[in-house]
């Protein structure tokens, strides 16, 4: 919610999921510009979507969505732990604005336009 209240006024379309797997799922539905990552979700833990995505991107050649990690648990091993399932950066809990918003900054200011994912093809 607290993202929410953030970023809608800016007019930044915002889309919401429950738990890991179903930001997978949304991933796997169209190219974002950048996905903020809860680290403590039910069903699928941060950690493990980011590696998941980032493993689907490799394999079908898509170009890497920044993905941004969300949480209080900020100790150094544990953003090292981040970076090495793929996440680009850090904001940590509570979320401060100035924080939220220089990070999105960092993850689109070069980024590639993106191109909606094709269908995949049938497999026989």
């Amino acid at each position: 919610k607290v993202l929410q209240l953030l970023l809608e006024p800016t007019g930044v379309e915002c889309h919401f999921v429950e738990d890991g797997r179903q930001a997978v799922e949304a991933w796997r539905q169209r190219a974002w510009d950048v996905i903020l990552m809860d680290i403590q979700m039910p069903v699928m833990d941060g950690i493990a979507a980011a590696r998941a995505i980032r493993a689907e991107e490799a394999f079908l050649g898509r170009c890497p969505t920044p993905i941004i990690a969300l949480t209080a648990n900020a100790l150094q091993h544990q953003r090292e732990e981040y970076a090495a399932a793929g996440m680009d950066d850090f904001i940590g809990k509570p979320v401060q604005p100035e924080a939220l918003f220089a990070a999105l900054e960092r993850a689109t200011r070069n980024a590639p336009d993106r191109v909606e994912p094709e269908a995949p093809a049938a497999r026989v």
